[in-house]
């Protein structure tokens, strides 16, 4: 049955190294600014698988930026010299990618705007896994994975969406900045940027040797425990792990993401 839900796929790299320079923008005060990092798997680099899949799915390669279409060699040409990719969209996937450098990693995001869009997330996955510099990547569903990560209450107020039942917590700031916003710390479908890695669980997900040397090589072997649970070696260093073919939605088990997660990352 052909599904109706909006997905997403996002996948996370290593960074390149850093050689750990400072620039001294301001003497008094002494004020430094850290190089920029780059990902070890570059803009262009993705942007050229990125078109790949897209000739060998037989879809729809002409991009658009802010709904204006710009050529291919313009647009190949500008991410190679800012190794950067802003949000760009064929007529129904939108693709990113973009550094995390305080947690020392990058990523590249590929989400649907029609249903079923992407046609098999495998396909978009597989030749990204035999990069060196793959860490991890996992399928979401776009609605499940906004909410569930929403904390600000003017994304719940532009939406009309009811949020007086739901946890709420101080956002820590001091005043005036201080403000209550919705606790999100229980919720199974939360993801959490941490120092090479993203915590984050998915029904489908795909794990690299360089995952586990982050969270635990042991944690590896107790994916077993997880009920219902798939374990796939889909390369020397990566394995498919997949408890439903369909995406996590607000109906799918709670206890199955968070046993998951527990299994993960012990959490």
């Amino acid at each position: 049955m052909k599904r109706t839900n909006l997905e997403k796929l996002k996948l996370v790299f290593t960074l390149a190294p850093g050689s750990g320079k400072k620039t001294v923008i301001a003497e008094k005060p002494r004020i430094e600014v850290g190089e920029r990092r780059y990902g070890a798997l570059t803009a262009i680099d993705a942007m050229r698988i990125i078109i790949e899949v897209l000739r060998k799915l037989q879809l729809n390669d002409i991009f658009r930026i802010d709904g204006t279409a710009i050529e291919l060699t313009r647009l190949l040409t500008s991410v190679e010299k800012i190794d950067r990719l802003r949000e760009v969209e064929t007529s129904s996937l939108i693709f990113s990618y973009g550094a995390v450098a305080d947690c020392d990693h990058c990523f590249l995001k590929i989400e649907e705007t029609s249903a079923g869009a992407s046609v098999d997330w495998d396909l978009w996955v597989a030749p990204f896994l035999v990069s060196p510099h793959f860490v991890q990547a996992w399928v979401a569903d776009v609605e499940y994975d906004k909410w569930q990560n929403a904390e600000d209450l003017i994304i719940y107020k532009a939406a009309n969406r009811d949020y007086s039942a739901l946890p709420m917590r101080s956002n820590g700031l001091p005043p005036p900045l201080q403000q209550m916003v919705v606790d999100i710390s229980h919720n199974p479908g939360r993801w959490l940027l941490r120092s090479g890695y993203v915590e984050a669980v998915g029904s489908v997900m795909w794990l690299s040797d360089i995952f586990w040397s982050y969270v635990g090589r042991r944690n590896k072997e107790r994916l077993s425990t997880v009920t219902p649970i798939e374990i796939r070696q889909v390369t020397e260093n990566v394995i498919r792990v997949c408890v439903s073919e369909s995406t996590f939605t607000e109906a799918s088990s709670p206890e199955v993401q968070d046993r998951l997660r527990e299994v993960l990352y012990g959490r």
